[in-house]
């Protein structure tokens, strides 16, 4: 992708913002057959789109990517701006910039600090939030390819709240990441927004679906639903963490998905609520 990147020898805060729409302009453009018009920097009604694409199925798209900091107050604005116009909108932020609360990269962790624009559009988008990192080199940088990750609450309870620390205010939560298989791109209508997301997997769906298999395999081998639930946490806590575990035990169990006596599932609840 250094072809991206030639033209902007300055790692300033525009370099970053420059290089992650070029990176988005080219890669959707080229991997989207539905894509009959785009343009970089599109002017709608009086705001500049970072990215615009128009689709042969009458959809329109606008991209934001996102360095400095931003409101969560400004983030509703642009997207009630965008949807009001018919059009469907893709947030993306990067990594390391300003707008978030710390370094994001693809990988699974556990109490990481999450800033309130981060933890909004995790809840705008259903459980994602997309980002795009910068590997630095010697002579050479390059940039990686947009990845999800998803937010669950630690568990320790002290830490389910905001934080304030001089003037940032922050969450800590853990992390999943999830791998977007491809550029294509999906519009949907959520939250009472009109959006764009990639084709990246729920990471509860896929908790959810692994702990009903890992169920069915023991539940007749390993006896009470106490010693199965410590298996089951056992089995996916190093990568899932306690929170989104039982928080799916207890969707499976209202699903009829699996079965967990009562006193367990008051428990589970205690821990989750």
């Amino acid at each position: 992708m250094s072809n991206i990147l030639s033209t902007l020898n300055a790692k300033s805060e525009s370099f970053y913002h420059k290089a992650i729409k070029r990176l988005c302009f080219k890669f959707i453009s080229e991997n989207n057959k539905n894509v009959r018009e785009k343009s970089l920097e599109k002017y709608i009604n009086k705001r500049r789109a970072d990215v615009y694409f128009g689709l042969n199925s009458g959809e329109q798209i606008v991209i934001e990517v996102q360095n400095s900091k931003i409101s969560v107050k400004e983030i509703i604005a642009r997207t009630t701006h965008y949807n009001k116009r018919g059009i469907y909108v893709l947030w993306i932020l990067y990594g390391n910039g300003s707008c978030i609360a710390s370094p994001k990269y693809p990988e699974d962790k556990k109490n990481v600090r999450i800033s309130p624009v981060e933890n909004y559009l995790h809840r705008m988008y259903g459980g994602r939030v997309y980002y795009v990192n910068f590997n630095f080199y010697e002579d050479k940088t390059t940039i990686s390819t947009p990845f999800a990750l998803h937010f669950s609450h630690s568990s320790n309870k002290k830490n389910r709240k905001m934080f304030r620390k001089k003037y940032e205010n922050y969450y800590i939560k853990n992390i999943n990441y999830v791998k977007i298989p491809s550029w294509n791109l999906l519009c949907v209508d959520f939250n009472g927004f009109k959006l764009v997301r990639f084709y990246d997997k729920n990471i509860k769906r896929v908790i959810k679906s692994q702990i009903v298999k890992y169920y069915k395999k023991n539940s007749k081998k390993k006896g009470s639903n106490k010693k199965l639930l410590k298996l089951i946490v056992k089995h996916f806590k190093q990568k899932y963490g306690l929170f989104l575990i039982l928080q799916a035990l207890l969707e499976l169990t209202k699903e009829k998905n699996i079965e967990l006596n009562h006193r367990i599932i008051h428990k589970i609840q205690k821990k989750v609520l």
